[in-house]
């Protein structure tokens, strides 16, 4: 493996739902950046403790109703798309990419502070269920990711284009970090304001269809940049199949 680019590490969560896209666009930017990946998966507790009620229902996205739920279909639901996940892990660990699997119990605060360092690149995943993205677990996480010092990639649950450039908003450090990564992954840097009116854009939301239309695929800028409603900015950047690499803290030497 090359030496590493700008992360030794990237710490990934995954939901149980997680989409093989999202999956796929993490283990190759892993390798683009020489980086290992701790892949963590989420037991996501308030569906295991549904899975022992007597009459369990749970919500179909793929039809907009509930249904019964048979006792344990739902447990089987999720250690079958955590055997998926780890045999799309274990496939690339093979292929060369180091990779390690830790299944994670308890409050997201917990899991951030028992898996990730401030050298890290942290990546939260969306889960391919939209319903999921604005419920607990999966906001609890991305409240608890955005409050670390560690830099923080939102990764779409369709992955991100194979091509396009990266740009940079905000901050010296997000435009430094931005060519950075544009170099590790051939990619061209731009400003995320190119071609906007002279007024300057108070927050990333307000570049979000611009960005879209220009085919990019990581948008890079700091916390403060996502306004009033990070959850929200980010969610709308996934729609888009927008990844938001935020910034850490403090710039890396």
């Amino acid at each position: 493996m090359a030496a590493p680019v700008l992360y030794t590490r990237l710490v990934a969560s995954f939901p149980a739902g997680v989409a093989p896209a999202a999956v796929d666009t993490l283990i190759d930017l892993a390798r683009a950046l020489g980086a290992d990946l701790q892949a963590v998966l989420l037991e996501d507790i308030a569906t295991l403790a549904l899975a022992e009620l007597p009459s369990p229902r749970a919500f179909d996205p793929r039809v907009s109703l509930w249904r019964d739920v048979q006792r344990g279909e739902l447990q089987q639901e999720l250690e079958l798309a955590t055997a998926v996940l780890r045999r799309r892990l274990e496939a690339a660990q093979s292929a060369g990419l180091h990779t390690q699997v830790t299944v994670a119990r308890g409050g997201p605060g917990s899991m951030l502070g028992e898996y990730v360092q401030d050298s890290d690149l942290l990546v939260v995943t969306e889960p391919a269920d939209p319903m999921a993205r604005w419920v607990q677990p999966f906001t609890g996480l991305l409240e608890a990711a955005l409050a670390a010092p560690a830099a923080l990639l939102y990764l779409p649950h369709r992955g991100v284009r194979s091509s396009g450039p990266i740009a940079a908003f905000g901050s010296v450090v997000a435009t430094r970090l931005a060519r950075r990564l544009g170099q590790a992954l051939g990619a061209p840097c731009v400003d995320a304001e190119a071609g906007q009116p002279a007024v300057r854009a108070r927050s990333l939301h307000a570049l979000l269809a611009r960005l879209h239309e220009r085919r990019v695929r990581v948008v890079v800028c700091d916390r403060a940049a996502l306004g009033a409603h990070p959850g929200r900015t980010l969610q709308e950047a996934g729609d888009r199949r927008l990844a938001v690499l935020l910034a850490p803290a403090r710039e890396a030497d």
